[in-house]
């Protein structure tokens, strides 16, 4: 594992190398600031590294098929540019397959499928657009503003690296052989780095420097509604009587101000409280209430296991589908479901068989 580990470092130091340090040595004069900057930044190469390490290592990929995967990554990468990976308007997936339309990428290519690579080296350079993604936008602010020694970001996004990296060794199991938890780490890693960002459009932004989420996340109040009892004759699947139009006017009007002076509103409880209490949960409010940033924000926090959700004596694995980009007439089933949660076909293709079938019944089990 040292030479693969030597192998990634050198390959992240050659590409963080062309694509920071070249351009920014000659917007630096002073020597002693070139190589202070020159240290932060292959401080940062090493923290991204990690990622792209973790994944090679537990593909069980041997010395020379690392060797074959970062040779075409560096052929690839050769096309990014600082440009490019500080966008906030552009997914990680969607500047891959831009960078493998290219023609400089068909050599790249064919040369991993040659070797049976093929979805090994496309995950592999999502990680690596992924990592740059985080890192480009915070260099590209950092060069705006002239390269000052105070500058935190980039220690920031280092220091969250960092952070991943250590969390992923305290979830995972040292030596272990079992497939599942190799994967289940992988997917965890994933989420960590694919969703930790709010995308530019969810908020205004001044800067391209791209936010944590868990940073903005304000946690939002919910209110209990308690189902009807036998004695009343109100149909539980009837929508209109999810709450009556006047109680909903009384509870916002007390919440902006607006209620009877006597009158208090009901701030309810925080709704990561209510998701502990109750194991099925339906949450019901108006848009931009914070509904779709409470999920995404727990499915970080329950990957990374900064929030313990313990199922059937373990971690539990977040899985967030999003209605919208399901097709009613054909849901997805098996690796399709992790597609749909990733945003990723090739990620979603080395999920072991049988994998998600074997989480859902571990954890139908457990709530049985």
């Amino acid at each position: 594992m040292a030479e693969i580990t030597d192998q990634v470092i050198d390959f992240y130091n050659s590409l963080f190398e062309r694509i920071f340090l070249q351009p920014f040595s000659s917007r630096i004069p002073d020597r002693r600031r070139r190589d202070a900057v020159r240290f932060q930044v292959l401080e940062a190469s090493g923290a991204a590294s990690q990622s792209l390490e973790r994944f090679l290592i537990s593909q069980r990929q041997a010395v020379d098929q690392v060797k074959c995967v970062l040779h075409n990554l560096g052929s690839v990468s050769e096309d990014l540019t600082l440009e490019q990976i500080a966008n906030p308007y552009i997914a990680p997936e969607k500047l891959v397959e831009d960078l493998l339309t290219l023609p400089a990428s068909s050599s790249a290519l064919q040369a991993v499928a040659a070797a049976h690579q093929e979805t090994v080296f496309r995950v592999a350079l999502h990680s690596v657009v992924q990592a740059l993604m985080q890192i480009g936008p915070v260099m590209a602010e950092w060069q705006n503003i002239g390269f000052p020694g105070t500058f935190e970001l980039s220690r920031r996004v280092v220091a969250r690296l960092n952070e991943i990296s250590a969390q992923l060794d305290i979830l995972g199991k040292s030596g272990s052989e079992a497939a599942d938890e190799r994967y289940d780490l992988q997917y965890r890693d994933y989420l960590s780095q694919r969703f930790y960002r709010v995308e530019a459009g969810t908020v205004r932004m001044t800067t391209n420097v791209s936010v944590d989420l868990r940073e903005l996340f304000v946690m939002p109040n919910v209110l209990e509604r308690q189902p009807p009892g036998k004695e009343t004759s109100v149909a539980l699947s009837d929508p209109a009587e999810l709450m009556a139009l006047s109680k909903a006017r009384q509870i916002l009007g007390n919440a902006f101000g607006r209620g009877a002076a006597a009158e208090q509103p009901e701030t309810g409880a925080p709704v990561l409280t209510q998701v502990r209490r109750q194991s099925r949960n339906v949450i019901v409010g108006v848009p931009g209430s914070g509904k779709s940033n409470f999920l995404e924000w727990l499915q970080l926090k329950v990957a990374s296991a900064e929030e313990e959700f313990v199922l059937a004596g373990q971690q539990a694995i977040p899985l967030l589908l999003r209605v919208r980009q399901l097709d009613p007439d054909h849901l997805p089933v098996g690796s399709g479901i992790i597609e749909k949660a990733t945003e990723s076909r090739d990620f979603a293709a080395l999920t072991p068989p049988g994998w998600l079938d074997r989480q859902m019944s571990r954890a139908l089990s457990f709530s049985c």
